[in-house]
């Protein structure tokens, strides 16, 4: 029975291949799609799962609202992991504190014994110092020594694999010495393999924090409770809740955090397993995906392969009409329907196997491309894990069951006397059963499209915006630990030599991406309790380098003897928080920081610190001179180049001098206006994805119906052939096919221009800085769609109308 089954089935195709040929396509295509984004749904959604404690694994995360400025951090102070272990010493079985200073890039030297070659030096990013317990809490591959005391004693450091053959080359790197920021020496005490991509922090070094005992005047590591750049992790004993946990912090808060009581702070716990997807706090350790993207990727995909199906009810009910005899003579002699359902079905399946096996192929080619898109680094082999086979097996027995139940029970309900007489028609209920179907899909495509027009005009506009100051021909040096920190004003001095150098300055962070927060003083709050700010630590010339206009009072003064000691600026945001006046009333007001009792001497123009989610801030620049803070706060020196002037003209000379004053650091730069355009790479990647997820259900959905077009062609054949005889000519007939399937697409355009509407609003709202949603979009959204329907309906149409009559009517 099967063998007939298949026989029939193979027949069926070869003889219908147009028919046959659109269904594998359309169904690759839709399975292609799914298949794609289900790759990267899921290796979205396993981040951090590969430790074998991920269960138990938290970060400690703090909530700080210092007179009214909230701050929600990623990080929490130095004192608080062991204190914590001592406050919860039967519910915390290990805690780690993880250091980076906030995306420091630290100069790694290591200097071979043999003396055949010269000095191996990197400036590396994924350079963190951690606790001996770091590999306690945290999955490792371990390739050379031991992991369990690798971090126990001062001055050493773990590596993985890729950065010891980086350095080391086919030597042994266990017992090696590199050095760190042409200060500190550090042996290598093991080598691990390197951490997994799926992981919210990678690393290629981690040393050990109580190294950093001697980098710091006291010899010991902070005790303060207000500074907090540690990021915090616990591991819960087995059957803890971490609710039980959350809920002692209020005590242990009160009895550690003293004389900040003011400000508010909270602490809690959260799972390492959600840190990528659903965290955006301040100072993350990397940046982490969203996701509501995820979740709108994974809708698409659903979306697609739905529409595949329906594609492939419509194509198969279209070519009903040269199986309807067949099914007849097949009724007559006894055939019963659950045999011809089953027939059906199992054509349905192999059709579906036929398009699992090109979707495969479409993959395997497309996944390089994907990659770019993506930004994923997928292997051939990732699509066909054990797991991943096992889903291609449901998809095809569920896409076939799907697709080839209803075809089948269309198919098998004919009436043998009705089709043997060549009447095909099923009534009103099958025809809108098919015309929903399509509007469903048109639908689905038309929302899409207009949320992909609107997430690139916000995308385009975030990366246009004026954020306040001028990000345009901005080069960025970063600095720290290289001669540039101690010898700025001559290294300055040397760059505006160059006629295409107009100004240049130093800061801590990169402005328009991140800031820092500082304590301050301000006038009017207790003397006794520190205030934390939003704040830049700068060099002179930093409001003329990024064209910051004063809107009161003046700027720093180059060279001043007492500007840095006594003076301080802040933005117009500060002085409306702090309820003062006027800007001309917070001049002279006293705005003490940790360097002395300064007041303020100007008020800057408001500009964006951090990206467009958030709105303008108050914030504090604040000068700094003392041969510590310069070491410390100097992290990037930034050269603004003449209008008109490309980087690439500028930046040979800049490196030649660089190489006079630094000839052992390898020369790199950041350009600011791509370094705030990468803070919107996830709605870039999300909408590089949508857009082209989006022509793909346009052109599933355009098969759909030209299935339609196909199926009520073949059906009105009679009918036309009648109106060719009484003389109706190519373009009536042409408009009389068409207009029914426009008015398919209008109607899709009245149900999604509302429901679009309503997608992309909820989607903007999360940004403090929108664009608008012009009409023009939604036309040409409509316009597009519609275009494509009536192109490919007309050339259906066409055929049948220059079809010849006689054809049409010899069985008559």
């Amino acid at each position: 029975m099967f063998r007939t089954f298949f026989l029939i089935a193979f027949r069926n195709l070869i003889k219908n291949r147009t028919h046959s040929l659109i269904n594998i396509i359309g169904l690759a295509v839709g399975l292609m799609s799914f298949m794609l984004i289900a790759l990267y749904i899921t290796d979205e959604m396993r981040y951090d799962r590969y430790h074998s404690k991920a269960d138990r694994i938290f970060r400690v995360t703090q909530t700080s609202n210092y007179a009214g400025v909230p701050e929600y951090s990623s990080s929490c102070p130095c004192p608080l992991a062991p204190a914590l272990q001592n406050h919860l010493p039967s519910s915390i079985e290990a805690v780690v504190r993880v250091f980076n200073d906030w995306g420091t890039e630290y100069m790694v030297e290591y200097m071979p014994e043999n003396g055949n070659t010269g000095a191996r030096r990197f400036k590396e990013r994924k350079f963190y110092y951690a606790d001996s317990t770091f590999f306690q809490i945290f999955d490792a591959v371990p390739l050379r020594g031991n992991l369990s005391a690798a971090l126990n004693d001062p001055n050493t450091v773990v590596i993985a694999r890729t950065s010891a053959q980086k350095y080391f080359g086919a030597e042994d790197p266990v017992g090696k010495v590199i050095r760190v920021g042409n200060a500190v020496n550090l042996t290598v005490t093991a080598v691990i393999d390197d951490p997994p991509a799926q992981s919210h922090f990678t690393y290629d070094f981690i040393a050990s924090i109580s190294t950093l005992r001697k980098q710091y005047r006291s010899g010991k590591l902070p005790e303060t409770w207000i500074w907090n750049p540690f990021w915090t992790y616990v591991l819960l004993n087995p059957g803890v809740d971490e609710k039980t946990v959350e809920a002692s912090f209020p005590s242990f808060i009160s009895n550690n955090y003293q004389g900040i009581e003011n400000a508010k702070i909270e602490l809690g716990l959260q799972p390492i397993t959600d840190i990528h997807l659903h965290s955006s706090l301040d100072y993350e350790i990397e940046t982490n995906g969203r996701i509501s993207y995820v979740r709108i990727l994974g809708f698409i995909a659903a979306f697609i392969l739905l529409i595949a199906c329906i594609n492939f009810m419509n194509l198969a009910t279209a070519a009903s009409a040269g199986r309807a005899r067949e099914i007849g003579v097949k009724k007559v002699f006894g055939a019963l329907r659950s045999r011809l359902m089953i027939q059906f079905v199992g054509e349905t399946m192999l059709i579906t196997l036929f398009s699992m096996v090109l979707a495969l192929l479409m993959v395997n080619l497309l996944l390089p491309v994907f990659n770019n898109f993506a930004d994923k680094a997928f292997r051939v082999e990732d699509v066909f894990r054990a797991g991943n086979v096992v889903w291609m097996v449901v998809i095809v027995v569920f896409v076939g069951f799907l697709s080839g139940t209803y075809p089948g029970v269309f198919l098998s309900a004919f009436e043998p006397i009705r089709v043997l007489k060549g009447d095909l028609s099923r009534g009103t209920r099958s025809s809108f059963t098919r015309k929903f179907l399509v509007v469903t899909q048109f639908t689905i495509a038309i929302v899409l499209i207009i949320a992909t027009f609107v997430a690139f005009r916000q995308l385009n506009y975030l990366r246009t915006a004026d954020i306040g100051l001028k990000k345009d021909n901005i080069i960025m040096l970063p600095v720290k630990g290289t001669p540039f920190v101690l010898q700025y004003e001559v290294f300055k001095a040397d760059l505006l030599n160059n006629k295409d150098i107009v100004s240049v300055t130093a800061v801590d962070y990169l402005p328009g991406v991140d800031h820092n927060s500082h304590e301050f003083k301000p006038e009017g709050y207790p003397e006794d309790q520190w205030q934390f700010f939003p704040a830049l630590a700068i060099r002179d010339d930093f409001l003329k380098t990024f064209d910051i206009p004063i809107v009161a009072g003046r700027d720093y003064i180059t060279k001043s003897q007492t500007d840095p000691d006594q003076g301080i600026l802040i933005n117009e945001a500060m002085v409306k928080h702090l309820g003062w006046k006027s800007n001309e009333a917070a001049l002279g007001k006293k705005f003490s920081s940790l360097s002395g009792h300064e007041k303020v001497i100007g008020v800057f123009r408001d500009f964006n610190a951090r990206s467009l989610r958030s709105k303008r801030t108050p914030l504090v620049l604040n000068i700094k001179e003392d041969d510590w803070q310069v070491r410390y706060f100097t992290q990037y020196i930034a050269v603004r180049i003449r209008d008109g002037v490309s980087p690439s003209v500028v930046l040979p000379a800049i490196n030649s001098l660089w190489r006079e004053y630094a000839p052992n650091h390898p020369f790199e730069y950041k350009i600011l206006s791509a370094e705030i355009e990468k803070l919107y790479n996830a709605e870039e990647r999300t909408g590089r994805l949508a857009f082209v997820l989006s022509l793909l259900i346009l052109f599933v959905a355009t098969l759909g119906l030209l299935g339609l077009a196909s199926f009520l062609a073949e059906q009105r054949t009679r009918e036309l052939g009648i109106r060719k005889v009484m003389g109706a000519s190519v373009k009536t007939i042409i408009l009389l096919l068409t207009k029914e399937f426009m008015k398919l697409v209008f109607l899709s355009a009245l149900v999604a221009v509302p429901v679009a509407w309503w997608l992309v609003t909820e989607w903007l709202s999360g940004f403090a800085y929108q664009t608008s949603i012009e009409l023009w979009i939604f036309i040409l959204a409509i316009g597009l769609s519609g275009g494509v329907a009536f192109l490919v309906t007309s050339v259906r149409a066409w055929h049948a109308a220059t079809m010849n009559p006689v054809l049409a009517l010899k069985y008559e």
